[in-house]
């Protein structure tokens, strides 16, 4: 069972690079919104 406790550290890492990641394509995807709509308009 240590060995699971040791292994915490290593997927909290894992974990914010995963919300890290899907903050940015969040973000990428409202960007990309806004220009569809700008396309539309025209």
């Amino acid at each position: 069972m240590e060995y699971v406790g040791l292994l915490a550290p290593i997927a909290f890492i894992f974990a914010i690079s995963a919300y890290t990641q899907v903050s940015a394509l969040r973000k990428e995807i409202e960007n990309l919104k806004a220009e569809i709509a700008k396309l539309k308009v025209k």
